[in-house]
């Protein structure tokens, strides 16, 4: 159950990609607002909750497991930051390969700091997954200022790797509800912390005439990001946080298709360059079946 949880995920984040790219590009004066505009999006998560709260068993977990919730939280939204930077930089395709280092990451800091050890198929699943990414990463034309994303995108994704780790550590001992929540909060309080600093607020004062006929597409985002992150956690309540990154490293291959369907129905969101090298970018998809098959 938890592979298709974790399959799901990277279908909702790879919209969200094509859709962050789109803010960077025409809406933001600068990249990191994208950080702070999602936080307050996810605000419409507590909104809900007056009316599911009858439905939901509400136990409160220990002061440490809250505080592990928070800083998750924290984690996921310093990621974000260096994520938007690297948008600024380069192109969709390669930002969403450059995530591909996440899991690359979490077996490593797995073992030192839990001792957990995977067994070979799932480290050849892994490499394989990562391989195929990268492998279609260089295929994008537009490698402008690619030490910069890539150092930005390996920042990024070691803190989402920390955050993973973490993600479960809470899982173990909150019911998931209650987990998402805490991590969510963790978000909303770290994302609009930025506010507090006037020349913040200033900056989106000035940036007011584009931002507010854009909050539908903020809020339609931040849903799509809070079922990705939703589908994200519970596949890492129902499995191992390795194996449902690696699964998540199929990012870019739904970025590809779906920037493919796009250019035919929508000339804001499409990108041409997607046409070029189609039988590799197939047979890269394969690959990248072949390492979830492995995984799983």
């Amino acid at each position: 159950m938890w592979l298709l949880f974790a399959l799901l995920t990277p279908l909702f984040w790879s919209l969200v990609h094509i859709a962050d790219s789109h803010c960077v590009e025409e809406i933001f004066e600068k990249p990191w607002m994208g950080v702070i505009t999602s936080s307050l999006a996810s605000t419409v998560v507590f909104l809900v909750i007056p009316f599911a709260a009858p439905f939901i068993h509400w136990e409160l977990p220990p002061p440490y497991i809250i505080c592990l919730g928070l800083f998750a939280g924290v984690l996921i939204q310093l990621s974000q930051a260096f994520y938007f930077k690297a948008l600024s930089y380069t192109e969709t395709g390669i930002v969403a390969a450059y995530w591909n280092m996440t899991p690359a990451l979490i077996p490593f800091l797995s073992y030192l700091i839990f001792r957990d050890i995977l067994g070979f198929p799932e480290y050849l699943g892994i490499s394989l997954l990562i391989v195929a990414s990268v492998l279609m990463c260089m295929l994008d034309t537009n490698f402008h200022a690619r030490w910069n994303s890539f150092f930005l995108m390996f920042s990024a994704s070691l803190f989402q790797a920390f955050a993973l780790l973490i993600e479960d550590k809470v899982f173990q001992h909150a019911s998931y509800i209650n987990g998402f929540l805490l991590i969510t909060l963790g978000l909303v309080l770290a994302g609009s912390a930025p506010l507090l600093f006037k020349n913040v607020r200033k900056t989106f004062s000035r940036n007011a005439h584009l931002l507010k006929p854009a909050i539908n597409i903020f809020i339609a985002i931040e849903v799509l990001n809070l079922f990705a992150l939703a589908t994200s956690q519970r596949a890492i309540y129902l499995g191992n946080p390795s194996l449902v990154a690696a699964v998540e490293t199929s990012v870019p291959a739904y970025t590809f298709l779906l920037s493919l369907i796009l250019i035919f129905f929508s000339s804001r969101f499409g990108d041409i360059e997607t046409l070029k090298h189609l039988p590799v970018k197939f047979g890269l998809v394969g690959l990248m079946v072949l390492g979830v098959f492995l995984v799983a």
